[in-house]
């Protein structure tokens, strides 16, 4: 039986075969997302993010209550159409307990918002800025004069309003702003 001599056709087919087999395989071998990423995008799709209360340093917190487009107006009286007219997405309330031995607890209301845009979220931390407020030392774009506080990351705004007088009142609103501040990427 004779053989058939290699010939340079050969050649080309057996180039054309490897990179076929190279197209079907290097695909199948990308790298897989890394859980930190892939935690932080499950994060952002689940919408504002509060801190647990054990993170803000405070001894309890309600249960963090969502609201959407459709809703925000069940829980902002008058100003719903503001916040949806700068692009409001989602929400997310709860109040914070935070209460030393034989003080009065002191109280949090915080609201965390979502906007479209940065730019949305930048004119509504704008619009919600108390008049005399002054940034928060060690808290990037947070601004505070005591009883409000806003604070500011991306195209989320975080809102704190001291609904409780109490003498450690400022402390208790810089440490839920600073662990809301900790959790964005």
């Amino acid at each position: 039986m004779a053989s058939t001599p290699f010939r340079p056709f050969h050649a080309v087919l057996l180039a054309l075969l490897g990179a076929v087999v190279a197209l079907v395989l290097l695909p199948g071998r990308a790298r897989r997302p890394e859980p930190a990423d892939v935690l932080l995008a499950l994060q952002a799709a689940r919408g504002p993010v509060l801190p647990a209360p054990g993170r803000a340093g405070a001894a309890s917190a309600t249960p963090v209550a969502r609201y959407g487009k459709e809703t925000l107006a069940d829980v902002i009286d008058g100003a719903a159409e503001a916040y949806l007219g700068r692009g409001f997405t989602a929400a997310a309330f709860a109040t914070y307990t935070f209460g030393e031995s034989g003080a009065a607890p002191v109280e949090v209301a915080a609201e965390a918002h979502r906007f479209q845009t940065e730019a949305g979220a930048a004119a509504q931390a704008e619009a919600e800025r108390p008049p005399r407020a002054r940034p928060v030392e060690g808290i990037p774009a947070a601004l505070s004069d005591g009883s409000v506080l806003v604070a500011r990351s991306g195209r989320e705004l975080l809102k704190l309003t001291l609904l409780s007088p109490g003498a450690n009142g400022g402390d208790a609103l810089a440490a839920v702003a600073g662990a809301w501040k900790k959790e964005r990427p």
